[in-house]
């Protein structure tokens, strides 16, 4: 076993110091078809573009975290980990959009409650501030190894290098009770957490549906140097690189029941009703492990300031370019979806890019992709992939080759010039 991961957060006035741990046991690995993607373009049109092919509208969401200002001022330049966010380095920055329904904007059912989030950083820390707008605050679980999304929780994903492999994720609710894992990779690739969790203590009567309360804040600290732990990004950040993250609130309807011997009021929730999921990039699937959908968060230089709140609004995201190796990331993730659905039919995966088109739910994907290399046995693969030669970068400097496995392992790097093996005409 590997030694402990600390992390150190903070929700309701209260701090506490959980561990993260290496998972050691595997599951059986299910990986389920994607949804059908929107249509890239119409479909008379005999050749994507340079633009389609970046398949920029499926983008995730973006976010640029910027660094605390020196500390000439520790009251006015620090973050105080107590759960409330009225440091001034808080205010300096905008929120994120709203969370939606974690299989997106276009599903029937939207959140009703407004949640959202800022960053900072610093050369030891990740910052983040989160906000829950909630007319009935309650929690149950507190002891150790119950699991907090029993409960409305707030969550947090990080995959530092975007390998989606040795990522990290972070669960509280409003009373403080958290759950942190480390994945080596998804549950679908055959990934396990073996976490740990901790007993907090809460500052109100969480339980009572008699008090009536508007929303609940977290502001949470996680050391750089762990969450990049297995991985290959680099700590302190480089500036202007990426990292993905998602984030995540599970929300139960609740009703309140009074008790007649005590005379007060509790909340449970209603029999036979599922919780909600929001999120704040979406996943176009009722599935959190799927780190190929999670947003951007951008790292600014520690010298940049955060420009001036807007009174129009603008999101943080109209800051943030767009990456690069995103169009590449998509096509080839599709490729690895086609190549599991493949094998689940045929009871092995294939080196012939004609046998998987039946499997493929995106076709634009396949018109703008090119197979470089393969390596296929009966029980895994290998491929690198890249974008066709007129489907270049959102800059239209390099192209970018994507390398990926069977277990979802993904690494990206700028083009050489081979030739590729198989494209479809």
């Amino acid at each position: 076993m590997v030694g402990l991961v600390p992390l150190q957060l903070m929700v309701l006035l209260v701090t506490v110091l959980p561990r993260l741990t290496w998972p050691h046991d595997v599951k059986e690995r299910q990986v389920q078809q994607p949804p059908l993607q929107p249509s890239d373009y119409p479909e008379d049109t005999s050749w994507p573009s340079q633009s389609q092919c970046a398949f920029a509208h499926l983008h995730p969401r973006r976010y640029a975290a910027y660094h605390l200002p020196p500390s000439v001022d520790h009251l006015v330049t620090s973050i105080t980990i107590d759960g409330i966010l009225d440091e001034k380095v808080w205010a300096d920055v905008p929120w994120s959009e709203p969370f939606q329904d974690i299989q997106g904007p276009q599903f029937w059912s939207q959140p009703w409650f407004a949640t959202k989030f800022k960053l900072r950083y610093d050369q030891q820390f990740l910052y983040v501030g989160a906000y829950l707008e909630e007319t009935e605050v309650w929690a149950n679980v507190s002891k150790r190894n119950e699991i907090i999304f029993h409960d409305n929780d707030f969550e947090v994903f990080v995959d530092p290098d975007g390998s989606t492999h040795n990522y990290k994720e972070f669960e509280l609710n409003a009373r403080n009770a958290t759950w942190n894992l480390w994945l080596n990779r998804p549950y679908r690739d055959g990934g396990h957490e073996n976490s740990t969790r901790v007993d907090p203590q809460y500052g109100f009567d969480m339980l009572n549906g008699a008090e009536r309360l508007h929303y609940w804040t977290a502001e949470i600290a996680l050391p750089l140097s762990e969450l990049a732990r297995h991985s290959k990004a680099q700590v302190p950040p480089a500036a202007n690189s990426f990292w993905r993250i998602n984030f995540s609130r599970v929300e139960w309807p609740v009703r309140v029941v009074y008790h007649k011997q005590s005379g007060k009021q509790h909340y449970e929730k209603k029999p036979g009703l599922k919780e909600e999921n929001w999120v704040w990039s979406t996943q176009n699937a009722v599935d959190m492990h799927r780190p190929e959908w999670w947003g951007y968060l951008q790292f600014r230089p520690r010298d940049e300031t955060p420009p001036p709140l807007m009174d129009d609004q603008r999101t943080m995201e109209d800051s943030v370019p767009f990456d690069p190796e995103w169009g590449v990331r998509y096509v080839s993730f599709q490729y690895y979806y086609a190549q599991h659905a493949y094998h689940k039919l045929s009871g092995s995966y294939t080196s012939s890019l004609e046998q998987l088109l039946p499997h493929f739910t995106s076709r634009e994907a396949l018109e703008c992709m090119e197979l470089f290399d393969t390596s296929v046995t009966n029980n895994s693969f290998s491929a690198q992939i890249g974008l066709r030669e007129k489907a270049v970068d959102f800059d239209g400097i390099a192209q970018y080759v994507a390398s990926i496995e069977d277990d979802g392992h993904i690494e990206v790097e700028k083009a050489g010039f081979a030739s590729p093996i198989a494209v479809i005409e």
